[in-house]
């Protein structure tokens, strides 16, 4: 495995904010439970969300790859393949072992489950389709944004409604700001000649669409919680703002704008920024 192909192309900021966000689904779910309670989550959660982070990223790299490769280099696919499951082996067993010891939400070992599910056949049947780009974006785009869910669920199976809009806002930032990147100038083709990133294979006219369809959706799902109530409205709604007019701007640079001119930048770097803000947003509306 080259460590520059994994580090460089899932930037541990993508970790890093996959850790933040099961921190904020546990304390988005956290007053229907005891305090000890609440605290173990907060101690378990994060350390079983890094390793199947770790595990959805192998996958995604191993989608990048090239099929044709013999050798030296399928070994070392084969070896990527195979650490995602032991990663996230690793993740499930801690997770029976907390589920059981502590006597915990078994939903949320049938939750994991079903991911660990679609991570194998993804890693079994998605080389194979040409537009595999898009199930990479997908899986990290998923893997940053399902902490929500996952922290959520660790408390209890009943989870507050603004929680899934929230998912809903991130994954499609995420996504949307992924694919926006992928129209840049300069983005090569990564590891082999025959693997296109997004933009390669969608064009950027229909990548510019398919990122404004995103954006409307990630404005609506910040916009609900705000109609649906969540713990402290008002601190929300400050931030809150802030992230859709972001977002918002960036929507609109997408609608006037040619991304095969200079503009895909600009709406990346909104996007980014809008990101960070959606973190503090969503921690606001948490205490």
């Amino acid at each position: 495995m080259e460590k520059e192909g994994f580090i460089g192309k899932y930037k541990v900021i993508n970790w890093i904010k996959g850790v933040i966000f099961i921190i904020l689904g546990i304390l988005n779910n956290r007053f229907d439970v005891g305090y000890h309670w609440f605290l173990d989550n907060l101690i378990f959660g994060p350390i079983i969300y890094i390793f199947i982070i770790i595990s959805g990223m192998l996958i995604a790299l191993d989608l990048r790859s090239d099929n044709g490769d013999r050798g030296e280099k399928s070994n070392k696919k084969l070896t990527i393949k195979n650490l995602a499951y032991i990663f996230f082996l690793i993740a499930y067993g801690i997770n029976c072992v907390y589920v059981f010891y502590f006597q915990r939400n078994i939903i949320i070992l049938i939750v994991l489950g079903g991911v660990g599910i679609i991570w194998y056949i993804l890693s079994l049947f998605g080389k194979d389709w040409e537009k595999r780009s898009l199930l990479v974006t997908l899986i990290v785009s998923f893997t940053v944004a399902f902490g929500l869910i996952f922290g959520a669920l660790l408390n209890d199976i009943s989870i507050p409604t603004w929680s899934y809009f929230f998912f809903s806002a991130i994954f499609t930032l995420q996504f949307s700001k992924d694919i926006i990147k992928s129209c840049e100038k300069g983005i090569s083709r990564t590891e082999n000649e025959k693997y296109g990133n997004f933009c390669d294979i969608f064009t950027a006219k229909k990548t510019q669409r398919i990122a404004l369809a995103l954006q409307i959706i990630a404005i609506l799902s910040l916009t609900l919680p705000l109609i649906l109530g969540v713990y402290n409205g008002f601190l929300y709604l400050i931030t809150g703002l802030i992230v859709i007019i972001l977002v918002a701007i960036s929507a609109i640079l997408n609608l006037i704008y040619d991304f095969e001119e200079k503009y895909s930048g600009k709406v990346f770097v909104l996007l980014k920024i809008g990101m960070f803000f959606s973190i503090i947003a969503i921690f606001f509306a948490s205490i």
